[in-house]
């Protein structure tokens, strides 16, 4: 299953994506540019759980952080103009996906659907790779395209 709406996030002139420790530092910004901002509460991704799934990919898969993560780097990619290999669809790409998306608890599920995602959790060595390689990639757009907005800046 996909995610319906597209979504990316915000570019400036230079093509990449500014992020802020804080909320006043992005209130500053908005301000400067003219943008009106909607309040929602702050999504959080681990990436450190991530990050250490990708060090011992033979540990169980942390899917919730992982779906978190790809969804990222694909907004990220979206707000970039950039490629992700994420996004590329296929058998093991489309099973991968689908495996992180209904081990992820997202949605309330039928004990049929809660059978299957228990399945979802054995993982093939193909898929393993598969999932790697797209979060690294995510990573290296992460290191290309996002900035930290310093106080001075802001």
């Amino acid at each position: 299953m996909e995610r319906a709406e597209s979504e990316a996030l915000w570019p400036d002139a230079t093509g990449r994506v500014p992020s802020f420790d804080n909320l006043e530092q992005l209130i500053k910004l908005t301000e400067a540019i003219g943008v009106r901002l909607e309040p929602q509460p702050p999504e959080l991704t681990n990436f450190d759980l991530v990050l250490t799934w990708l060090a011992n990919p033979a540990k169980q898969v942390p899917v919730k952080a992982c779906l978190d993560a790809w969804n990222l780097f694909d907004d990220l990619a979206s707000g970039a103009g950039a490629a992700f290999i994420g996004r590329r669809r296929g058998p093991v790409r489309n099973r991968v996906y689908d495996k992180l998306y209904d081990g992820s608890g997202l949605w309330q599920i039928s004990p049929t659907e809660a059978r299957q995602a228990r399945q979802a959790r054995h993982w093939r060595q193909e898929e393993r790779r598969t999932l790697h390689r797209v979060l690294r990639q995510g990573f290296r757009l992460w290191q290309k395209y996002v900035y930290p907005v310093s106080n001075a800046a802001a």
